[in-house]
């Protein structure tokens, strides 16, 4: 999204905006003002005033009731600017002007006692005449606000105005209130849709996105809360998983001790009184109580070892060694194995060094946990391998069996704690966390180990960084 989407250019530009509404509502008004006026005061008694505006040829119809009522009157000249014509009370003894006479009445000066107004004009038997206003002064001062037609003027001016203002009121409410919907749309809404999205999180509804079109900051606000909600929901399954297994792995933990140590009372309660007479059959239940013990003690030791790897903090010394030669002692060791129970072991281990950071008592573990799960659940004429791959950053330790299979819907549940598969792969006295440790092993090195079906094979492939690329390991 571009900086022009940012709150600061919107604010700017809204605020840009509500100005030049304003100002141009108050232009609109100002206008209507100025023509209203004109329409009330163009014709009124004020123009009436003026020379120009009352003269006509026929003088004795000249209408002066506007200037009489200032106390004014009107004269008419003949073009030797000799008085010929009075209408209304005339207040001097003037009754022929010279020229500077009469030009002398237009200056603003103390001594000229009225004002005046000439317009020339045609009579009616075409001769020039001129028509003259006199209104005293002072009595223009003094009277021309309280006459009646002023206080008119007045009236009608103060309508306008009032009418002005509240029409300016009702714009300017508008104005305000498109400008407060729009700022709430760009900024009220999505702050309103992010609280209720926190109220959401807060009622423990991870799942619940908010999704809306806002300015820059905010739409990196919505990015981040979704992707918070995100990491929140996984979270909250991954403690419902982790609670969940720890319930799982009680059960079975209880139920795979509870057998064999029933079976070890059992024996154990028959030898002590007396049942078992035979010596053969006080050995045979010497060996039972025996393995049965171990059994026992293998699964607390797996347990342990279990929760000791799934430790954050879980220390472990690791050393950089060659992968090649660890591969020829364990494949070597396991050969035998295979050998005594008539399985065909093949390994593909290339001659050079190859050198990765590892635990060597760990790794070993690990390993031999998938290779013991092979030699026990197979049966004799299986196809097993195990071959070491290099590229540049990783090495790929394959372990692969022809045998019985892993059906595909449990493929994913070959890695959790207790789980011994289907009753094709029946446990013989296993734990059930063999592949759980090596899962847990590998990924403390680094690493991830994967299972992969096809074609009747069964693969179990162990990644782990060479030296120099094992950064998971440096952050553990």
């Amino acid at each position: 999204m571009s900086d022009k989407n940012k709150i600061f250019n919107t604010l700017i530009k809204t605020y840009v905006f509500f100005s030049l509404t304003v100002g141009i509502t108050v232009v609109i008004l100002l206008v209507i003002l100025n023509f209203q006026m004109k329409q009330k005061f163009d014709n009124t008694v004020l123009s009436n005033l003026r020379a120009n505006e009352i003269v006509r040829q026929d003088y004795s119809n000249i209408r002066s009731d506007a200037i009489e009522s200032f106390n004014g009157w009107v004269e008419i000249l003949d073009e030797n600017l000799h008085v010929i014509y009075v209408k209304g009370k005339k207040q001097d003894n003037s009754f022929a002007y010279t020229e500077k006479e009469l030009n002398s009445l237009f200056y603003d000066q103390k001594k000229n006692l009225y004002q005046t107004s000439l317009a020339p004009f045609k009579t009616e038997n075409g001769k020039t005449a001129y028509c003259l206003i006199k209104i005293p002064k002072t009595y223009i001062k003094q009277e021309f606000t309280v006459t009646s037609a002023a206080k008119d003027h007045i009236t009608v001016f103060t309508t306008l105005l009032v009418q002005t203002f509240l029409l300016f009121l009702l714009l300017f409410g508008i104005n305000v209130y498109i400008y407060s919907r729009w700022m709430a749309m760009k900024i009220t809404n999505p702050l309103l849709s992010i609280a209720n999205g926190i109220r959401n999180i807060t009622n423990g509804y991870y799942y619940k996105r908010i999704h809306f079109k806002a300015n820059y900051e905010l739409m990196k606000i919505q990015n981040y809360f979704n992707l918070m909600a995100e990491k929140l929901e996984k979270t909250e399954k991954d403690k419902k998983q982790l609670e969940e297994s720890k319930q799982r792995m009680l059960v079975h933990i209880s139920h795979d001790l509870k057998t064999p140590i029933t079976t070890i009372q059992g024996y154990v309660e028959a030898l002590q009184m007396g049942l078992i007479k035979e010596e053969a059959k006080k050995k045979k239940a010497l060996h039972i109580i025996h393995t049965k013990t171990r059994l026992v003690t293998e699964l607390i030791e797996d347990v342990f070892e279990l929760s000791k790897l799934e430790s954050s903090d879980y220390p472990f010394a690791t050393e950089s060694l060659d992968i090649s030669e660890f591969i020829r002692e364990i494949s070597a060791e396991y050969y035998w194995l295979f050998e005594e129970k008539y399985f065909h072991f093949q390994f593909e281990i290339p001659p050079r060094e190859i050198l990765v950071s590892f635990n060597y008592t760990l790794l070993y573990r690990a390993v031999s946990n998938v290779l013991s799960n092979a030699l026990k659940y197979n049966s004799k004429g299986t196809n097993v391998s195990i071959s070491l791959i290099e590229d540049t950053q990783k090495i790929y330790i394959n372990i692969t069996d022809d045998g019985i299979g892993i059906p595909s819907p449990i493929k994913e549940k070959v890695f959790e704690a207790f789980f011994r598969g289907d009753q094709s792969r029946q446990s013989d006295g296993g734990t059930g966390l063999g592949l759980t440790i090596s899962k847990h092993i590998v990924e403390k090195h680094g690493g991830q180990i994967y299972l992969h079906i096809d074609e009747g094979k069964t693969k179990f492939q162990i990644t782990l960084p060479k030296a120099g690329y094992n950064k998971n390991l440096a952050q553990n």
